[in-house]
């Protein structure tokens, strides 16, 4: 896939001895990585919206056609704001779909015309509140399940740990089927009716898994882990979300060389059954191989006392030394329960590169999940009859 991004965010851009006023900004069309451009020319459409304060419904004021060249590296963009404008904050929006309210994954395989690419909305522009440049931060938004687009902010300068990445988006757009399906064929182990799904997710980096597991899940517990340096955009998002989740979400900071946070689950209770993770699950994790041991490591962690948790592993394989990740796997007691592959939206076809979704299980033979204590299970059937 490729993604528009701000190398300058909009600002406000007011004419010497001129009334005229616009808002202008800089964009590249690039890899997850940034480390190659779109080699052909897209029309593209950029939209000046006014968010209202109140709802944040957005209406459009102005917009217009721009064309990315092949062999561009930046496209500089204007649009004029009228002198008697009084409508603020206005953002903009920048897509090869006219007008979308948000990017379907479906769309980016199947549509030749939109090239793979994930759209952008910027961050506000308000000069009545002294906003004359807008944050450093790019919105994407996906039709990931629920009924409601997940918007996920990532930042525009060079930091990995806080820019989202392919697998990462895919396994977010298939994550609750794959769910739906897991439980089916019994991967997921819940032994009765009671117990809230309780997962962790490991290098969450921006959010975007974890989030929609807590958005279209109900009665799920997710915790959000990763380096401190991803702590600020996580919590970003996690409250850009936290109205719009059907289950819960925190964020933990986690260390893989370190022990894991205590509590891991952010459930309350001391029940150890309602405590146990019943899925792992990281993406695009795997792309440093020098850092294989220690997510294994992790994850064996984690399965010491949650030994029956399902482990979701998203990757998009980038070069051939992250093999060695599915040898630590292996030699640390894990099974291959399921392999699933989906293509990418490519330059020029679908499929030129493709996610691949792994689903382990611990080969141990003491997987029996821990019992309910007495008192937790009177809380869950209270829970489940709706009784006071």
């Amino acid at each position: 896939m490729r993604y528009i991004r701000f190398l300058k965010t909009p600002r406000i851009v007011r004419q010497k001895g001129s009334s005229k006023t616009n808002i202008s900004c800089l964009i590249t069309i690039t890899s997850d990585l940034g480390d190659s451009f779109l080699p052909y020319d897209l029309t593209l459409a950029v939209e000046l919206l006014h968010v209202s304060e109140e709802n944040d419904e957005e209406n459009l004021v102005v917009w217009k056609t721009t064309q990315w060249l092949g062999g561009m590296r930046s496209l500089a963009i204007t649009l004029p704001i009228g002198k008697s404008h009084r409508a603020w904050p206005l953002r903009i929006r920048v897509g090869a779909d006219p007008k979308a309210k948000f990017d379907e994954l479906e769309s980016l395989l199947q549509n030749d015309d939109f090239r793979g690419v994930v759209s952008a909305w910027s961050g506000l522009v308000d000069p009545t509140n002294g906003i004359d440049v807008a944050e450093r931060f790019v919105q994407r938004r996906f039709e990931a399940g629920a009924h409601l687009p997940l918007h996920i902010n990532e930042e525009t300068g060079e930091s990995i740990a806080r820019h989202l990445w392919d697998a990462g988006i895919l396994l977010a757009c298939r994550i609750g089927k794959l769910i739906r399906d897991c439980r089916h064929d019994g991967l997921v182990p819940l032994q009765d009716g009671h117990k809230r799904l309780q997962v962790v997710e490991l290098g969450t980096g921006c959010g975007i898994v974890g989030l929609t597991l807590a958005k279209i899940i109900p009665s799920s517990d997710v915790v959000l882990t990763d380096l401190p340096e991803a702590s600020e955009i996580v919590q970003r998002n996690l409250e850009g979300s936290r109205s719009t989740l059907q289950g819960t979400a925190q964020f933990k900071e986690l260390d893989w060389e370190s022990d894991l946070p205590d509590p891991l689950s952010i459930n309350p209770t001391t029940c150890q059954h309602c405590r146990q993770m019943d899925i792992v699950v990281a993406a695009d994790c795997t792309y440093n191989a020098d850092s294989s041991p220690v997510l294994v490591s992790t994850i064996q962690k984690i399965v010491e006392t949650s030994p029956r948790a399902l482990i979701i592993i998203a990757m998009k394989r980038r070069h051939t030394s992250e093999e060695i990740f599915f040898d630590f796997m292996s030699k640390a007691g894990f099974k291959t329960a399921d392999v699933q592959k989906f293509p990418l939206p490519g330059d020029e076809n679908a499929g030129e590169e493709e996610v691949e979704i792994y689903m382990y299980q611990h080969k141990g033979e003491n997987r029996n999940e821990v019992p309910r204590s007495a008192q937790c299970d009177s809380e869950a059937r209270e829970e489940l009859y709706n009784l006071p």
